[in-house]
């Protein structure tokens, strides 16, 4: 109920803001809901209490990897199907449970931007619960990229307004894409292969940094060629804040960790997240990186956002980060 509550709430007040932005023309009403919040929806308390409950936070509750202080991948809020009303139909991300004994077999439907914008919807209808299980087991991997995929995107309808055009002129010029930076970030440094973009608030510090190497072959994509060049030129170009102090990466607590990024702009391109640390220092926090051959210059590329802010979470200011990096644009020749 108290899930309930916060959730009608807060689509209240979003379903205030997009009458006001309606009242100039018709317009898909704003998705809402809080950051990496998922609504489950089930019939009633018992599938939420139970088996299917328990299979949904055994997944969509693990631990954010790279971050120093334990936090779970995503939310959940949960509602009972009758409570699924117009009001609800804006969350962001919604997922809705239903067993059906009369169906022959599992079926999973998915609806992308259907009631409000960014939005995915996935309802998964089973006659029993071992066969809606099978379902959710073998999809919920890709389900995760879809509602990641909306959070970047919520993220980034907030970020264009205020994008900083001299930074995405200034990435453009030395890169040859754009990033949707926006104002608060500066340029720190500058040079013919690195640029590294910092927000300095008095407690925190959000970082990006673009680099760049020619690119040889496809062993660069291997994990250790990345770390290695991630050390290299982190190393050669953030100084830490003490004499003989420098940027490095944690490689014995919390190895980096490397995957293939979903549905990157540039197309393929390597992921890894993990924590940064600073060498003769005590300074550390979590970063994640995107690496990809650009072959309009012949470069391998790095876009990377770390963070910094001792004993606070960090999930939601990672994933902006993270959706900065999303936003790479190539300029058109």
């Amino acid at each position: 109920m108290k899930n309930a509550l916060k959730i009608a709430i807060i689509v209240l007040i979003a379903g205030m803001m997009v009458s006001c932005e309606e009242s100039s023309g018709p317009r898909k009403a704003r998705s809402v809901g809080g950051t990496r919040e998922i609504l489950v929806i089930t019939q009633n308390p018992d599938q939420w209490d139970g088996t299917i409950g328990d299979t949904l936070r055994s997944f969509f509750l693990q631990e954010q990897y790279g971050l120093p202080q334990p936090e779970s991948r995503n939310n959940l809020a949960h509602i009972n199907a009758e409570a699924f009303s117009d009001m609800f139909k804006k969350h962001k991300c919604i997922f809705e449970v239903e067993i059906d004994p009369t169906l022959k077999e599992a079926v999973a439907k998915t609806m992308e931007d259907h009631w409000s914008a960014p939005q995915r919807y996935v309802k998964i209808s089973a006659p029993d619960v071992a066969s809606w299980l099978a379902v959710f087991d073998k999809q919920k991997e890709i389900y995760q990229q879809w509602y990641d995929k909306v959070e970047r995107e919520r993220i980034l309808t907030v970020f264009r307004p205020t994008k900083d055009d001299s930074i995405a002129s200034a990435i453009a010029k030395r890169f040859g894409f754009t990033l949707t930076v926006p104002q608060g970030f500066y340029i720190a440094k500058s040079e013919s292969d690195f640029m590294w973009l910092r927000k300095e608030l008095e407690r925190s510090s959000s970082d990006i940094v673009i680099y760049q190497i020619p690119y040889r072959d496809t062993l660069q994509f291997e994990p250790k060629a990345l770390l290695s060049m991630r050390d290299l030129m982190m190393g050669q170009h953030i100084p830490g804040p003490s004499e003989g102090s420098y940027m490095g990466t944690e490689t014995k607590f919390v190895p980096p960790l490397v995957t293939t990024a979903s549905q990157f702009p540039a197309g393929y391109a390597k992921e890894m997240r993990g924590m940064w640390k600073v060498y003769n220092n005590y300074m550390g926090g979590p970063f994640v990186s995107y690496t990809f051959a650009n072959n309009r210059t012949g470069q391998l590329v790095t876009v990377e956002g770390f963070y910094y802010e001792p004993n606070q979470k960090k999930r939601n200011l990672m994933l902006q980060l993270e959706s900065i990096a999303y936003s790479l644009k190539f300029v058109e020749e």
